[in-house]
């Protein structure tokens, strides 16, 4: 599996040819994931805007994450995102505690690779393969 984070999914989102071109790329490659924590992301995204048609870019969202194993902060994914941050936290190198939970719910499911705009927040982590695009 690997995992898509918020930057991907936004750029997905808009259209942007170099994020359609990379899910292209991965859908032949194996099982594309993402978790709550990208979803709610997203949706801060959503209700932070005036103007916008909710429901349409609601029912966008919903359509994208139907194509996808959306993964969840279980027991042992909040223990390794805390690990995680922990971790970091005592390198000086803090990530930002919704990265720690995507990361956590990423390796707590076998997944070691994360697919991002955002590149350094992902691979300072152990056991995280960033991918760009």
């Amino acid at each position: 599996m690997i995992l898509l984070d918020t930057s991907f999914l936004i750029d997905l989102l808009k259209e942007r040819r170099n994020a359609v071109d990379k899910a292209a790329e991965l859908v032949n490659r194996d099982i594309l994931a993402t978790t709550y924590v990208n979803i709610y992301e997203l949706l801060i995204g959503v209700f932070n805007k005036k103007g916008i048609d909710y429901e349409k870019k609601m029912n966008t969202i919903e359509h994208l994450t139907e194509k996808l194993e959306v993964l969840t902060l279980e027991k042992d994914s909040t223990i390794k995102s805390a690990e995680i941050g922990g971790e970091l936290m005592l390198k000086g190198q803090i990530v930002g505690d919704t990265d720690n939970m995507i990361a956590g719910i990423a390796l707590s499911n076998g997944i070691n690779t994360i697919v991002t705009r955002d590149k350094e927040h992902f691979k300072r982590v152990k056991g995280i393969k960033v991918e760009g695009y």
